[in-house]
């Protein structure tokens, strides 16, 4: 029977932690960012290597080093009904330390920046209770078993975690006094890592039956590197622009670090999931001496990467993951008022939008309702002090709205499961640029 059930329970981890290895669509950002959600035409300080390349000559001569940490706190919450019992699962803990490094060093008319940040991941995802996930598959486990053998599940848990680490080259270039360029190139390195567990209890024979536990914990990492190509435009003293442009990056995940009960996969095991390109554009226009207005504007091109298909329990057949996804963009505007010469207050929002070709289909193997993506609306806002002409201080805040969404989850197909979301993010983000 053990037999039986070890199977069983290795096949339904499997999709399990197959839903939870990738959140490569949060990203995390400076804390400049943070304060205004637009940074495509900026010139002011060095995390504009990761916004605004091209604009990295519009620096002062000398070295500008901008450091950054978030902290980010969410809290979905995923109810729903199942087997004629209610359920609720929310997620615990805070991402507390998330630094980031923007360098460049500037010279008349050319510069060189590099950088470690977070370009895709960079979130946490965890569930100490137990989740829908491990809820519906739990109960599978109990019907795998000798009746009676267990009756209930006495503990369950989840937690996944995803971090793209991104170390750029870049080299941009003034042509004139109006016109810059940049081109170069971005290292990742991807980092997943999945933990789950199932506890099978309440055996109706008493204590000579003991509890029957499966975990699963492992690694996942890729090495992948792509291609970085920007523009900046300033026809006017009052009017910025800048476009950039990120190639994809192939990355073959590969299994390490087995150390559960249960090996998902043996170590070796590798599996596709690309960064994606992305388009990035973005405009500043100075409106008066102290009020600048800003609008950015990023389309990712999901459907040109290449992803592990789905099978679909509706008819077998394999999907193309990312054409199931489909492509999404985000849509920012923010404004910088300086309220004194060393003194600037900031405000912005910005627009999320997932444009999935099936959603239920994309969900039934990435993502789920632990880590939902939908569109969402972004607010933040902060100040930046300039303490001297070395030393420059950003302080931003942001919350992310979700509207409450209901989606009926194909888990356990033909059956179909409403699930009942609600959640919410906030950031709290400290930046130091330092110019030398």
């Amino acid at each position: 029977m053990k037999k039986t059930l070890f199977a069983v329970i290795s096949v339904c981890l499997l999709t399990t932690a197959a839903s939870f290895a990738q959140m490569d669509n949060l990203s995390n950002m400076s804390a400049k960012w943070v304060c205004s959600n637009t940074r495509n035409a900026a010139t002011d300080e060095a995390d504009i290597v990761n916004y605004n390349p091209a604009g990295l000559v519009r620096l002062s001569d000398g070295f500008h080093i901008n450091l950054s940490n978030q902290t980010m706190i969410r809290k979905p919450e995923h109810s729903f009904s199942f087997n004629g019992a209610d359920y609720s699962f929310g997620q615990k803990g805070t991402d507390a330390f998330l630094p980031m490094l923007y360098a460049a060093y500037k010279k008349d008319n050319w510069s060189l920046a590099s950088g470690v940040y977070i370009s895709g991941g960079g979130a946490t995802a965890n569930y100490p209770d137990g989740s829908f996930n491990t809820t519906v598959l739990g109960s599978s486990y109990l019907g795998a078993a000798t009746p009676g053998m267990y009756q209930s599940i006495t503990d369950q848990y989840l937690k996944a975690s995803s971090y793209y680490l991104t170390v750029p080259l870049i080299f941009s270039y003034a042509i004139n006094e109006k016109l810059s360029v940049a081109a170069g190139g971005r290292f990742i390195r991807g980092i997943n890592k999945t933990e789950a567990g199932i506890t099978l209890g309440n055996s109706a024979y008493g204590t000579s039956v003991p509890d029957f536990t499966a975990t699963v914990n492992y690694k996942e990492n890729a090495t992948g590197f792509g291609g970085v190509a920007g523009i900046f435009y300033q026809p006017t003293n009052k009017l910025s622009l800048g476009i950039h442009y990120e190639t994809r990056v192939n990355l073959d995940f590969e299994t390490t670090d087995n150390t559960g009960t249960i090996a998902l996969a043996p170590d070796g095991t590798k599996k596709r999931r690309d960064l994606p390109a992305v388009l990035c554009t973005g405009a500043s226009y100075r409106i008066t001496d102290k009020l600048t207005a800003a609008a950015d504007f990023n389309y990712y091109f999901q459907k040109g990467a290449e992803w592990d298909s789905i099978t679909s329990p509706r008819d077998g057949k394999k999907y193309s993951a990312s054409s199931t996804a489909g492509n999404c963009y985000t849509a920012g505007l923010g404004f910088t008022y300086d309220v004194t010469p060393d003194f600037q207050v900031d405000l912005g929002t910005k627009y999320t939008a997932f444009m999935y070709n099936d959603q239920k289909l994309y969900y039934t193997k990435m993502g789920l309702y632990e880590v939902v993506k939908y569109n969402n609306l972004n607010v933040g806002l902060g100040c930046s002090y300039k303490i001297s002409e070395r030393f420059r201080v950003d302080l931003g805040a942001g919350r992310t709205f979700w509207k409450d969404k209901t989606v009926n989850s194909i888990l356990a197909y033909p059956a179909e499961i409403p699930v009942k979301i609600t959640d919410k993010g906030y950031v709290i983000a400290v930046g130091l640029d330092i110019t030398l």
